[in-house]
């Protein structure tokens, strides 16, 4: 928007804010005047209030005229980088700290509150829902320059695939593994003692990982189309 608010000065020398802001198509009154708050002493208002460039701003619009932007051009996402983030996926969906922290509690035995039960399985559920979709998504957009759905899906199915193999793989050689986290004893109400155990398994966090990979990137992509209607 600043480049296109010096460009248009220097062709027509001065311009009203009106058309000013219609010429640069700006539609938001509120990030117009944010801009032209920016470009501070390149532009000046002359004794009519219409905006001009000042000498800086002359030279500035040479410098962006003698180079001009270079737009990122979109490209579909290819297989292989399609393969190489969904796989980046995957390790991310293994790697949820909700799951090793429990396994590590488990291994050497400490007992924990009911409270923290339900706070480790939160963090298991918005790890495996914002992680590893919003990295897939961020290397996708990076890669490809690309906000297309298509291209957008392809690592989380990927992911989805490699993920599935491996759950076949646990299911027939009846491997996994299951960790058990339980709270202290206390004394039940009508005698006798109780407790509660919280059981996990790895594939849990795989079935995670299938499910909730799309939506994941679904949310990042909703995230970045708000972050730039409100930012400027």
């Amino acid at each position: 928007m600043r480049r296109s608010i010096v460009l248009a000065l220097s062709e027509r020398e001065n311009m009203s804010y009106v058309d000013l802001m219609n010429l640069v198509e700006a539609t938001n009154t509120g990030k117009f005047n944010y801009h032209l708050k920016i470009l501070g002493d390149l532009i000046a208002k002359n004794q009519d209030g219409r905006y001009v460039l000042t000498e800086k701003g002359r030279l500035t619009a040479q410098f962006l005229q003698k180079f001009p932007e270079k737009e990122s051009q979109q490209t579909p996402l290819g297989m292989a980088d399609a393969v190489l983030i969904g796989f980046a996926g995957c390790v991310l969906t293994v790697c949820n700290p909700g799951f090793w922290s429990v396994f590590l509690l488990a291994a050497f035995e400490v007992k924990v509150a009911v409270p923290f039960f339900v706070a480790f399985g939160l963090l298991i559920f918005v790890f495996a829902l914002i992680v590893p979709g919003s990295a897939m998504w961020l290397l996708t957009v990076r890669r490809a320059h690309s906000h297309d759905l298509y291209d957008l899906f392809k690592p989380p199915f990927v992911a989805f695939i490699l993920l599935l193999i491996f759950l076949l793989v646990l299911f027939f050689t009846g491997a996994g593994l299951i960790v058990t986290l339980t709270s202290p004893v206390t004394p039940g109400p009508y005698g006798g003692s109780t407790y509660s155990a919280m059981q996990i398994s790895l594939a849990t966090i795989f079935l995670f990982g299938l499910v909730l990979s799309f939506p994941g990137v679904l949310v990042a992509e909703t995230g970045s189309k708000i972050r730039k209607r409100i930012l400027p």
